[in-house]
């Protein structure tokens, strides 16, 4: 695997969000009152819903008092309540079994704890996913091996993972290096600390290009750490998250938040990417090629649409259109200001890769990738798209 380009559109906006905030010193001349809630611990930071394990989460107090104990979603919102207002002593203890107030198995995600203890003159949170978002880290990847489709990487900590892959080509003219993302591998997903390896078949959005054998290939991976105390809960993938966040009851107990940064402070609905659908307006399907064919103009049109359970909230998000032909940006990134987007092809009669990076400004790109012809070899066979 080749080293991945610092200027890359892949990484160019994930650096920006690399930049250390500098911190203004606290004065101490007025000592903080110590915390009621001295220490919170969990068991085990994953656990496996499907094989019936438990997780148990221990705290301690300065005295005794009343704990109120929810489990949260990436969002804030409440899954399940384990206390409320339950009297305790100086240290409790209580186990959860991946299950949410239903009854019903909890999606693969992760999740952390809200805690609350009162006593009769003081009271205490803990909850330290409602604190601000630390910046994305840049992960090296470690390798590709095409025999058993896994890209492997180290996470110094749990951290919920944001992974594309695409290619780099330097412009012939300005020589700035232009990333294209072809694949979302992971989608900010979290995934435990240590040495991590992803199964990726290595095909790009469409199924159809094996990214890997492409001669600029490169892999961009970003990290943003989890919680304190998270627990990350596998076993029920047929079950996806994202899938929920429509239908999720209640509000979330997260303070109002803001959008201070490349994926910093988004809900799911604003940070998860979207699939692409490319959709040509002036070009016919080869079915015996498998490419999109263009008579008579030297410019494709297609439509292109985000789909998805995040696609309407990713669709209101500022955002600009890139345009490659294998591999090679078209002119700059433009505003989008409509679904219908012109490529000029090359002029030549041979297969080109048109590919489509739809960028939100927060952060998530929508991409996908299709093949077209400029005319048709003779013989050919070929139907119109619907």
């Amino acid at each position: 695997m080749g080293t991945t380009p610092p200027e890359s559109r892949l990484y160019r906006a994930v650096l920006f969000a690399f930049a250390l905030f500098a911190t203004s010193a606290l004065s101490a001349a007025t000592a903080a009152p110590a915390h009621a809630i001295r220490s919170v611990t969990v068991s085990q930071p994953s656990l496996n819903v499907a094989a019936h394990e438990v997780a148990t989460v221990s705290m301690s107090f300065a005295a005794p008092g009343r704990a109120s104990v929810v489990i949260v979603d990436r969002d804030g919102y409440p899954v399940r309540s384990l206390a409320r207002t339950q009297p305790v002593g100086t240290s409790a203890s209580f186990g959860w079994d991946g299950r949410d107030d239903r009854g019903q198995l909890v999606p693969d995600e992760g999740y952390s704890f809200r805690i609350e203890w009162r006593g009769s003159r003081r009271s205490d949170l803990y909850f330290p996913a409602d604190a601000p978002q630390p910046p994305l880290q840049r992960i090296e990847a470690r390798s590709y091996n095409r025999r058993t489709a896994t890209l492997s990487y180290v996470l110094p900590q749990p951290s919920r993972v944001h992974i594309q892959a695409g290619t780099a080509v330097p412009d012939p003219v300005t020589k700035e290096v232009h990333g294209l993302t072809m694949k979302t591998v992971v989608n900010r997903e979290p995934r435990s600390g240590g040495a991590i390896a992803e199964h990726w078949s290595g095909f790009d959005e469409s199924g159809a290009i094996f990214i890997p054998d492409l001669k600029d290939f490169i892999v961009a991976i970003a990290a943003t750490p989890l919680p304190e105390n998270s627990i990350i809960t596998f076993g029920n993938a047929g079950h996806p998250y994202v899938g929920t966040i429509a239908s999720r009851r209640g509000v979330s107990l997260f303070s109002q938040r803001m959008h201070g940064g490349h994926h910093a402070g988004l809900a799911t609905a604003d940070d998860v990417s979207p699939s692409l659908k490319i959709e040509p307006l002036n070009a016919k399907w080869s079915p015996a090629d498998h490419v999109w064919t263009l008579s008579g103009s030297t410019t494709l049109r297609v439509r292109v649409t985000a789909q998805g359970p995040t696609a309407t909230a990713f669709s209101k998000h500022p955002a600009t259109i890139e345009r490659f032909i294998d591999g090679r940006r078209l002119g700059e990134a433009e505003r989008k200001k409509s679904n219908t987007v012109e490529i000029p092809l090359d002029a030549r009669n041979d297969v080109q890769r048109v590919s489509i990076n739809w960028n939100s400004d927060w952060g998530p790109v929508a991409a996908n990738t299709i093949q077209v012809r400029r005319q048709n070899a003779p013989g050919r066979s070929e139907q119109i798209s619907r």
